[in-house]
């Protein structure tokens, strides 16, 4: 019975690295290319989509570091500079959906269902103790 339970455990363990190390990454384009089996026009499209998913993602963290760094040096933010820090982050997420849907739009039916199993990148929400630490 306990080789049984072990062996099952075993079995999950080595089942979910397999399909963890199987998962693309939207930003990572030649898989991505790959994967989807995308033609040249589908992968120039999504290619320029995906860049402009990246420098998005760029731009938050260098302003995320900027206010690691303020919070470092005791200057915390008011509370409209927060407010506006926040409807900017909220502006960058809105722009990264809009995109992931404009590349879901440029796929076919087959390729819908493998984007759905791509690891997309996503803001996650701000909060104090991560821009403290």
């Amino acid at each position: 019975m306990k080789i049984k339970f072990l062996v099952i455990i075993l079995g999950l363990i080595f089942v979910s690295k397999i399909t963890a190390q199987d998962q693309v990454s939207l930003l990572e384009m030649d898989k991505v290319k790959e994967h989807l089996t995308l033609n040249a026009d589908q992968y120039k499209t999504i290619n320029a989509k995906v860049e402009q998913i990246k420098g998005i993602l760029e731009e938050d963290k260098k302003i995320i570091a900027a206010l690691k760094a303020r919070f470092k040096s005791g200057d915390e933010p008011g509370f409209f500079e927060k407010i506006r820090v926040k409807r900017a982050r909220d502006s960058r997420v809105d722009k990264i959906n809009d995109l992931l849907d404009d590349i879901k739009n440029q796929l076919n039916d087959d390729q819908i269902i493998k984007f759905e199993n791509i690891k997309k990148p996503q803001l996650k929400p701000l909060n104090k103790k991560e821009l403290t630490e």
